[in-house]
């Protein structure tokens, strides 16, 4: 068993060094299709509801990022994803979200519905005119298969078109490690089994297999 495992040391270290930290990026993919509405693709739009340029401020507001975002009409107008949701588990919902042009001070209405389950929202506005996105978070629990997200202005005593941006959702726990910190967890425990000579004799092999590559 030993000597395979020092066969194959090289290859090993390969993965650990490579390998092992695109797996782990993998599993943090970004799931929504077009979150920053740049294209035309992903979003259904409803009760008015329209993919917008932004362009003077009076008609068409900034975009958080971008030149485009998502304007959720008044009176119950929608924007929506269905979303394929890989494994069953704990996700992170993030998106920005401000009013169109407001004339007077209160409180705007919208809710989220994801995976069957609603959130009722509000956007304080203290200042009259244009309000800067603010950033929503929510954590979801999500089971396997497709699901809904769906954005809807609500109706209240003060209504405006809302703008939506930059919408994000990710499977969490945390972020990914950083490809050191895999790196050497991995060779740490090569190195308990294979014994420094053979490390050694790997990292040779695979400086010599990157310099080669290089030129």
């Amino acid at each position: 068993m030993k000597f395979l495992l020092k066969a194959w040391a090289p290859l090993l270290l390969a993965f650990a060094l490579v390998v092992s930290p695109i797996l782990l990026a993998q599993a943090r993919a970004q799931l929504i299709t077009n979150g920053g509405f740049e294209t035309t693709t992903g979003w259904t739009y409803a009760g008015g509801s329209q993919r917008t340029q932004e362009g003077t401020l009076a008609l068409n507001p900034p975009a958080h990022s971008g030149s485009f975002y998502g304007t959720i009409a008044t009176g119950g107008g929608t924007i929506s994803q269905s979303i394929n949701i890989p494994t069953a588990g704990t996700y992170q919902l993030s998106f920005y979200l401000a009013p169109q042009l407001s004339l007077s001070l209160g409180t705007l209405n919208f809710s989220v519905q994801i995976g069957g389950t609603t959130y009722n929202l509000t956007y304080g506005i203290t200042v009259i005119g244009l309000g800067g996105y603010n950033l929503y978070t929510l954590t979801v629990s999500l089971p396997a298969g497709v699901t809904n997200l769906i954005f809807t202005n609500l109706p209240g005593l003060l209504t405006s078109p809302l703008r939506l941006d930059d919408v994000s959702l990710v499977q969490i726990p945390g972020p990914v490690p950083g490809t050191s910190t895999i790196s050497y967890l991995v060779v740490a425990l090569l190195a308990l089994i294979l014994g420094r000579r053979q490390m050694r004799d790997g990292l040779r092999w695979l400086k010599g297999l990157l310099s080669s590559s290089g030129s």
